[in-house]
């Protein structure tokens, strides 16, 4: 079986939950027909999209104003029209420094 069919990135939001999977996108921004609808001052209506490439996610920022994103480690990237690959679980914040209220949580399983 390919690593691609069994590789999964659960993305929660309160209480919405879109699943990303095999070698399809993701979309996440403020337009209702985002896979992942996330309202916010700062955020676009084509925020940015996530992509699955072979054994990974990527994150792929379309914004003027970025994202930030915080990985297992604690650390925080900003991304603006750019990539970040997605490991291990964390948070993601379409266009404003991260906060509960705001941010996607982002899951490998």
């Amino acid at each position: 079986m390919d690593s691609r069919e069994t590789s999964k990135l659960v993305l929660d939001w309160h209480d919405r939950r879109v699943v990303a999977a095999g070698s399809g996108c993701t979309s996440l921004g403020t337009s209702a027909r985002s896979d992942l609808t996330v309202p916010g001052e700062y955020a676009s209506r084509e925020h940015a999209h996530i992509e699955c490439r072979k054994q990974y996610f990527v994150f792929v920022d379309h914004s003027t104003n970025g994202s930030y994103i915080q990985t297992e480690d604690e650390q925080v990237t900003f991304v603006r029209r750019g990539e970040f690959k997605l490991w291990g679980n964390g948070w993601i914040a379409l266009g404003e420094r991260l906060n509960l209220e705001t941010a996607v949580r982002f899951q490998h399983t």
